[in-house]
Order: structure tokens, then C-alpha cells, then sequence
């Protein structure tokens, strides 16, 4: 049995949130009753696209199931949006999150940091954690993890809540 337990053909599209445009594949839909899409949100996979390696999950838009890709890899693989692909994906764990080397350390060295991490959803430390993974630079990484400690023993408002943020 393959790694991967879904695969289909479909071509690379553009997708349009607002003013924000996004390169993606649609889910076939012929696959819809064999997820369990009613029971999350966002279906957390694994996939290959065509060669692109990609931790991401299908989304909800207008009746159909999209998964954002990344045009980077994209790129170096001679992809583009028009592009026929083929997608090979497996569900994840809905609750895994990868913590990057900067916060981890963070979380072993202090206690009260790593309890408030815990109280967490694993959908907010996803997002902890990208905040942090997702800077180039070392010090944007360390002034990241720095703003995330804070927001852990409740001295910043945490990105969700956008209400204590305005003010």
C-alpha cells in the first residue's frame, strides 16, 4: 500500500479570497464522501503535488474543497497555475503541530510558558508556531519567539483576538 492513500489529476487553478489570490488545487470532487470534510473545518494533509512536497489542508469555498500551494516549490518544480498535476495525499493527525527549534526551546525552559501553550487548541499554537517558523531572519525568528512568550503569560493579546488588538 502506497504512503499516500488519495490520488487524482486536476490542474493547478487560482483561487480568489477578496483581494488575495491564492495558487491551489481543487479537491475531486468524486473523493468528498470518502473524507471526513464534515467533520473539520480545514482537513489537515499530507501531499505530493506532482513532486511538490506539502503539509497543508483542504479548505472550504463555494461548495468545493481547495489546498493552497506553495509557489516557491512550485516554481522550482516548472509549475504554474494551468499546470496538470497529480495530487497524492493522505489525512494527518487533525492535532499535530510543528513546533519550531527557537520556541521549542522556549517551552522547555519555562514552565508557566509551556503550561499556557498547553491550554491551548492545537489550531492557535499552529498559528503560534507559523508565526514564528515563518520568519527569514534569525532575529525576526528571536523577536517572534520574545512576542509569543508574552502573549503566553497574558502581557500581549494573543493575533486572534482582534478586539484587544484595535485598542
Amino acid at each position: 500500500m502506497s504512503y499516500f492513500e488519495h490520488v487524482f489529476e486536476t490542474r493547478i487553478a487560482r483561487h480568489a479570497v477578496g483581494t488575495y489570490h491564492y495558487t491551489v488545487v481543487y479537491l475531486d470532487p468524486s473523493l468528498h464522501a470518502a473524507l471526513p470534510l464534515d467533520r473539520h473545518a480545514r482537513l489537515r494533509i499530507e501531499a505530493d503535488v506532482s513532486g511538490v512536497p506539502i503539509k497543508g489542508a483542504w479548505q472550504p469555498a463555494r461548495g468545493q474543497w481547495y489546498l493552497m500551494l506553495p509557489k516557491d516549490g512550485l516554481k522550482a518544480a516548472g509549475l504554474r497555475i494551468g499546470s496538470s498535476v497529480e495530487v497524492s495525499f493522505r489525512v494527518s493527525s487533525q492535532d499535530d503541530v510543528e513546533i519550531p527549534d527557537e520556541l521549542a526551546a522556549l517551552l522547555a525552559a519555562k514552565v508557566r510558558v509551556r503550561n499556557a501553550w498547553e491550554r491551548l487548541s492545537p489550531g492557535k499554537q499552529r498559528g503560534l508556531a507559523y508565526m514564528v517558523a515563518s520568519a527569514k531572519r534569525v532575529e525576526t525568528r528571536t523577536a517572534r519567539v520574545v512576542k509569543v512568550e508574552a502573549v503566553l503569560l497574558g502581557k500581549e493579546p494573543p493575533p486572534w483576538d482582534r478586539q484587544a488588538r484595535a485598542r
